[in-house]
């Protein structure tokens, strides 16, 4: 029983840290693209850098990288899902503002719950939907979204990638099972690293930052982008894809904090409030959830 209240500590330190080094990605990110940058250069770059991160960590391990070919084949799916999903938001944003899309891209835990509740790997709750509603009604007042007249292709779009996403955190658990993270990650982010490269001699033209604070947002944006990403996996193996995406549900929260303290955004009495709403929601849904539920095998 310890062990367990243990791995549920850690893997929730786990997607915490994920969720706010991924809001600190997004932040540098936009300083980046002020200096010149573009979404093609960050994610060459995001690829690249984490697939040399995960080679170093193998070597360094002594790990094996003999998985069987089912396995394979799943880090190959993992993969271009990855790769899909740092593009598909990117489409949605062309559509709709990007305070709408982060706000519908955050519905993947409720995606996520309706998959455990509908396999029924997880019994139904209706105390824990109606936390989730309260998350996401949260998120919305946190991010001060003013609809006006929606694009149904971007909102299209950015649903998509929520569902690309809760799809990735499922698959990914089932995956992490039997293997060390850093192997099937390194798998995963080969087929990404291809996949980028590939479109990046083709048809994505590659804008790099000018000046110097434009490459050290740069290259910020894309170590935390790699330190969150690792993270979130490894709370997924630890703690399972729901736990992990409730509490990575904050990362909207996170990214208005971080344009406050580091881009001087002032926050409103709206956005307080949603920021107390999620922060509290989440801390409700975990207690309510049985410890043993989602516990991945060590």
């Amino acid at each position: 029983m310890e062990n367990t209240k243990h791995r549920l500590w850690w893997g929730s330190l786990a997607a915490l840290l994920s969720s706010v080094t991924f809001s600190m990605n997004v932040t540098l990110a936009g300083l980046a693209y002020e200096y010149g940058a573009n979404i093609h250069a960050l994610n060459l770059t995001r690829a690249v850098l984490f697939w040399l991160c995960l080679l170093a960590i193998i070597q360094y391990q002594r790990l094996s990288l003999v998985v069987s070919n089912k396995t394979f084949a799943a880090c190959i799916v993992l993969g271009v899902l990855l790769g899909a999903e740092m593009y598909v938001l990117l489409g949605a944003i062309l559509f709709i503002p990007v305070a709408l899309a982060i706000v519908i891209m955050y519905t993947y835990p409720l995606m996520i719950a309706l998959y455990d509740w509908g396999s029924g790997r997880a019994p139904f709750s209706y105390l824990q939907l109606l936390l989730m509603v309260a998350i996401f009604s949260g998120l919305y007042m946190a991010l001060s979204v003013t609809t006006g007249v929606v694009d149904i292709t971007g909102v299209a779009l950015a649903f998509t990638a929520a569902a690309i996403l809760a799809t990735l955190l499922i698959l990914s658990e089932r995956t992490l099972k039997h293997h060390h993270n850093s192997v099937i990650m390194f798998y995963m982010l080969s087929t990404t690293c291809i996949g980028v490269i590939a479109l990046c001699l083709t048809i994505a033209p590659l804008h790099w930052p000018l000046g110097t604070i434009g490459w050290l947002a740069f290259w910020a944006s894309s170590g935390a982008y790699v330190l969150a990403t690792f993270l979130l996996f490894t709370a997924v193996h630890i703690i399972g894809p729901l736990r992990t995406a409730i509490i990575d549900n904050t990362a909207p929260v996170w990214a208005v904090l971080f344009g406050f303290a580091l881009l001087g955004q002032v926050l409103s009495a709206l956005q307080t409030v949603g920021v107390v709403t999620v922060v509290a929601g989440v801390l409700l849904i975990q207690w309510t959830r049985p410890s043993t539920a989602h516990q991945a095998t060590p």
